[in-house]
């Protein structure tokens, strides 16, 4: 079960993510929202805390960046997983082990930030609003857990508020004893930490053995930690750390083939063709591609050759190709080198590749398309109930159309260069190039414009589809009169027919653009029911597509939902594969609006949702009933905001 107070805004999180990919150099990188903040390199992901959801937006997304700037500049690069491991299974053993993870967990942030501090100093204004706020976070904690005799917490929670303040160790209530004695131990690991002094993670995890060995051998803080505030995993880290001193730039480079071995003289040789042969042919560059004069290789073998082949210069090489067009055919009777190959196109990340074309979450989904079936008499019978119900708003709607375009056809427009001459000439004295010329609106025949509904027909529509059908219909009917050109779409994913292969996403086509016009087309709308799943990103994606085939000037989706998305591995990333969905439509020139179909009182979790998703271009509709009366004013804007 998700809850939507649990959610991250999805702008946010597309922010977080790209700033995480840029960092770490994963192109297939997740963000994930989690308990703790960690980097697991084996699964490609960077989880952030929920510690910050709570704070106001400008904290909140200092500290996520601060989860980010750890994990992706220090995680993903410095520190060594296999050292990790080992410190975990050290830690089995133990009494306390715990409170050994924890402070193991605790150096090793402290190690990472003076890391990423020096390799990007940008990050310093959101590292020191992390340590301010754990400065304050933990000093409460620490008495808190002193107060009820939970040493080891009040220790730990001791140790994490003195090294972020950057003020000397306190002792809470009960644990006065214990660090009398190991006092120094302590403020000497963690401050070693803090100031840069530990150069590795096998650094910091001897140091952390050493100080818990001692706590093993005094035994004065009594049972293990209760809460867990820092986190440390096996898979934390990568198993090709960088050295402290590196101070390079942070990229992944493809690595060199491990078992390369020297080509002999007639392999290394150039196939035969016709024309001069290039000495610096090479078997990476053996494919030709569509550049001019590229010899450079990008990737080369392992081997020990060492060649001082060169060739003697001419005087007629060419640099560019910039004189060819003045060049003139030779001589010679050599054969026409043959074209080169289109050069192919590998995409990586979220929208394509791998990944398919559209997206990573979607890559599994297939497209059914349905059929409307024959209406019945019944079906007739409703139809013409609900048609009652709006025919006086698609009267109004195209009265109000139709004046508008009148309006627009006697207009003129003034101040123009060329066209008809106007009365007020005076300007002619003054001015150089006078605009003393109107021109008169050429009349337009109808709208130009297409629009596609989509309806979700997920199972949690079952009481909201009936009341439904009166905006599907007035939405049909107002177009018909206006011979705007629209289909209806009804979209769900059949649960009971996912697989490992294939998730199917029903795709019902009521009316199509052509017949929507005819008539006849309206009783068959009322086919729609609440069905099962609904994959709001891929069907937004879908039908952008087949919008993007027309030619009308402008491109409408509406989209008529009730909440969030929910399918098959589409719940963590449904809101922001459909935020993704809805940006990169309107880049491509469809306008996607959202009507919101509440059951009452429209939460605010609801309308943050959806404002996540659609931004500014969403109306709420809090009873279903109200849905013909809210649609009207919005059909009416976007058709005048052409004219």
């Amino acid at each position: 079960m998700r809850f939507l107070e649990n959610e991250v805004d999805s702008f946010l999180r597309m922010q977080l993510l790209d700033l995480a990919k840029a960092l770490t150099g994963w192109e297939e990188l997740k963000l994930e929202l989690s308990y703790h903040s960690f980097y697991d390199e084996r699964a490609k992901v960077v989880a952030v805390s929920q510690f910050w959801s709570d704070y106001p937006e400008e904290i909140k997304l200092a500290g996520m960046k601060s989860d980010v700037y750890l994990r992706g500049i220090g995680s993903a690069w410095y520190t060594d997983a296999r050292e990790v491991a080992d410190y975990l299974a050290w830690t089995l053993p133990l009494k306390r082990p715990l409170l050994a993870k924890q402070l193991f967990a605790l150096c090793e942030e402290l190690r990472l930030q003076q890391l990423c501090r020096r390799q990007r100093p940008g990050t310093r204004r959101a590292l020191e609003l992390r340590s301010r706020l754990h400065a304050q976070y933990f000093a409460a904690k620490r008495d808190a857990h002193g107060r009820r005799g939970e040493t080891a917490d009040a220790l730990l929670c001791a140790l994490a508020a003195a090294t972020a303040g950057g003020e000397a160790l306190q002792a809470a209530e009960g644990i006065g004893a214990c660090l009398s004695e190991l006092r120094p131990a302590l403020e000497r690991l963690c401050w070693d930490a803090a100031e840069a002094a530990l150069h590795s993670t096998a650094e910091v995890a001897e140091r952390c053995r050493l100080v818990l060995e001692r706590l093993e051998e005094a035994d004065a803080l009594g049972g293990d930690c209760r809460i867990s505030y820092f986190s440390t995993q096996p898979e934390n880290g990568t198993a090709e750390p960088l050295s402290w001193e590196y101070i390079g730039e942070l990229k992944r480079k493809k690595k060199l083939p491990p078992q390369s071995v020297a080509l002999d003289t007639q392999e290394r040789d150039e196939p035969p063709q016709a024309g001069e042969r290039m000495p610096t042919w090479h078997r990476e560059t053996k494919k030709q591609e569509e550049s001019l004069l590229r010899f450079d290789t990008e990737q080369g073998a392992k081997t020990e050759l060492i060649s001082d082949h060169v060739r003697e210069a001419d005087g007629s090489d060419q640099a560019l190709g910039i004189v060819q067009g003045a060049s003139k055919a030779v001589k010679q009777n050599e054969p026409q080198p043959p074209s080169p190959p289109q050069v192919e196109r590998i995409d990586t990340g979220e929208s394509g590749g791998q990944a398919g074309p559209y997206g990573r979450l979607n890559r599994k989904a297939v497209p059914v398309w349905r059929p409307a079936e024959a209406p019945d008499a019944a079906a007739k019978a409703r139809y013409h109930e609900v048609l009652q119900q709006v025919a006086p708003m698609v009267a109004k709607l195209k009265r109000t159309i139709q004046m508008t375009m009148e309006q627009k056809q006697i207009a003129r427009r003034s101040e123009l260069i060329s066209g008809r001459l106007g009365k007020k000439l005076v300007r002619a004295a003054w001015e150089p190039l006078p605009r003393l010329f109107y021109k008169k609106n050429s009349p337009s025949a109808q709208v130009d414009a297409v629009f596609s509904l989509l309806v979700d027909c997920s199972a949690s529509m079952y009481d909201k589809m009936e009341q439904a059908h009166q905006g599907i219909a007035l939405f049909h009917e107002a177009l018909k009169a206006l011979r705007v050109p629209h289909e209806v779409i009804g979209f769900w994913e059949d649960a009971d027919g996912v697989t490992e292969e294939a998730y199917p996403n029903v795709f019902h086509l009521l009316t199509d653009f052509e017949g929507s016009l005819r008539g006849g087309a309206g009783p068959r709308l009322l086919q729609l029911k609440a069905e099962q799943d609904n994959r709001d990103g891929y069907a937004i994606r879908v039908v952008s597509e087949r919008l993007l085939q027309r030619t009308e000037k402008q491109k409408v989706l509406l989209v008529f939902s009730d909440g969030e998305p929910s399918a098959a591995e589409y719940h963590e990333d449904g809101i922001v594969d459909t935020c993704e969905a809805v940006l990169h439509a309107r880049r491509s020139g469809v306008e996607v609006v959202s009507v919101f179909l509440g059951s009452g009182k429209i939460k605010d979790t609801e309308r943050e949702t959806m404002r996540n998703i659609y931004g500014r271009h969403s109306v709420l509709v809090p009873e279903v009933s109200d849905i013909a009366v809210q649609l009207a004013p919005l059909l009416r804007r976007l058709l005048m905001s052409k004219l």
